[in-house]
């Protein structure tokens, strides 16, 4: 790229969002030059699992599955509160089954047979591709070959460039001035930013030392730096992402001992430890030091395998199965007793509220129904045979985060009185209006991006073609 280079869209960011944003800009007809601070593209989207969760799908009809954006919608709103009901997320649930159906007819491996309930209590709608988030990244690297776009690697944007009225008409990459006529921030999110986790994730300060982050090394906030600079509103504190660990290998897992009972400090249990690696890192989150105890017995022990789709998947090694968990009682990670008051005072927990809870727990799973928390009776195995064991657990492993510029259901980013930016759009992880403060399930982040990428390509080429 010369300097002073002038197109219709510039993207900012070549991960999910930024690469499906420059495609539809270009399909619109647009000129276009996508920016990618890394050595090539696909940015935590091609370290992902690539689900994407929407209702209303072809697939989902395929498989008989009864849903509809109206149903996922209400499921936000109902999980987030009132405030949810925005005109952002109602596009979001509005238009990803046709999102989905767009990446379908590029090539990327969304079948019938790959889909899947998020928790094992909803409609399935995590469609999970063949190959899972390289797969998607190949697919769109290969379209984007085939569009008109200038692509530029290592090329880090500094700042964006702004005229006299505030509108933005470009950035700055190393010493060279790009103009365009819209911009898209599509930059990730801010995890590998140690300054911005600790400005964002007050909840992750009593693991902060733990908090490791499984996402793209170049996801260091640039999109917020940048909106921010150029006046935009920034939110979502404490919205992202952390799974549940015991710290024994750096892994991206997301899967917990679900066969298991988790209990906190004080013994008692706090979430159904089969549900969604979400629900159970929030739960753990909601207590004091955002820790908690994995409780299983030699019976269970000798039972551990991986997560069912962890096998199908062939995922690589994982914490829960029979051979990690005999290592790690080996070398003291893992607390082992032959009484339950015994384990309680290797961990620190009152033995009397630790055997009431056990108590309690396998008289559910002799009934086969946990009326507590309802636990799938499948997943329900009693804690009687000695030695017992338990592992220590904390939300630890950052993989989503979701502060920065807040967006309206155009794509545009809003300055602090709430007005569109001239010029500038975003979309992707970079936002922070989309994810609230609870997850809403397996593939929302990669959904939220595709959307609201096409969204953003497709306006922003036309603002371009209007002031053409």
């Amino acid at each position: 790229m010369s300097e002073e280079a002038a197109y219709d869209v510039m993207v900012i960011g070549g991960g999910g969002a930024g690469l499906v944003a420059a495609i539809t800009a270009a399909e619109a007809g647009a000129s276009v030059c996508l920016l990618e601070a890394g050595g090539r593209t696909g940015g935590s989207t091609a370290l992902a699992g690539g689900a994407f969760y929407a209702g209303g799908t072809a697939q989902q009809q395929a498989r008989g599955v009864i849903d509809s954006p109206d149903a996922v919608y209400d499921e936000v709103v109902s999980r987030h509160g009132p405030e949810a009901a925005t005109p952002l997320l109602r596009r979001i649930c509005d238009e990803a089954p046709a999102a989905l159906a767009w990446l379908t007819a590029l090539g990327v491996p969304y079948t019938p047979e790959g889909l899947l309930s998020a928790n094992g209590r909803v409609v399935p709608r995590s469609h999970m591709p063949t190959g899972m988030g390289a797969a998607l990244i190949e697919t769109l690297d290969a379209v984007l070959s085939r569009e008109s776009v200038d692509l530029a690697l290592r090329s880090r944007v500094r700042n964006l460039l702004r005229d006299e009225a505030g509108c933005v008409t470009g950035a700055r990459v190393a010493d060279s001035d790009i103009r365009a006529k819209a911009v898209i921030l599509a930059t990730g999110g801010y995890g590998a930013s140690p300054e911005l986790v600790e400005r964002f994730l007050p909840k992750a300060k009593s693991v902060r030392e733990r908090v490791w982050y499984t996402g793209h090394a170049e996801n260091r906030g640039d999109g917020i730096a940048m909106a921010e600079e150029a006046g935009a509103e920034i939110q979502g504190t404490d919205s992202g992402l952390l799974l549940t660990t015991p710290g024994f290998l750096k892994l991206f897992e997301v899967f917990v001992a679900y066969w298991a009972l988790l209990v906190n400090d004080g013994g008692e249990r706090i979430v159904h430890e089969d549900g969604g690696y979400w629900e159970v890192a929030e739960a753990l989150e909601s207590q004091p030091n955002s820790r908690g105890f994995f409780i299983f017995d030699q019976t269970l022990l000798e039972a551990a395998r991986p997560h069912p789709l962890v096998i199908a998947t062939g995922s690589g090694p994982v914490s829960w199965d029979r051979g990690e968990l005999e290592a790690q009682i080996g070398n003291g990670r893992i607390a082992k007793a032959d009484s339950l008051a015994a384990l309680a005072g290797r961990i620190g927990i009152g033995p009397a509220a630790l055997e009431h809870t056990v108590v309690a727990y396998n008289a559910a799973c002799a009934e086969r129904h946990d009326p507590a928390f309802g636990k799938l009776p499948e997943n329900l195995h009693a804690i009687e045979m000695a030695p017992f064991y338990a592992a220590e657990v904390t939300p630890s492993v950052l993989v989503v985060t979701g502060g920065g510029p807040t967006i309206d259901a155009d794509a545009r980013v809003l300055d602090r009185a709430g007005r569109p930016i001239p010029g500038l759009f975003a979309a992707g992880e970079t936002v922070g209006n989309v994810y609230g403060p609870s997850y809403i399930g397996t593939g929302w982040a990669i959904a939220s991006a595709i959307t609201m990428a096409r969204v953003a390509g497709r306006l922003a080429a036309a603002e371009a073609r209007a002031t053409a």
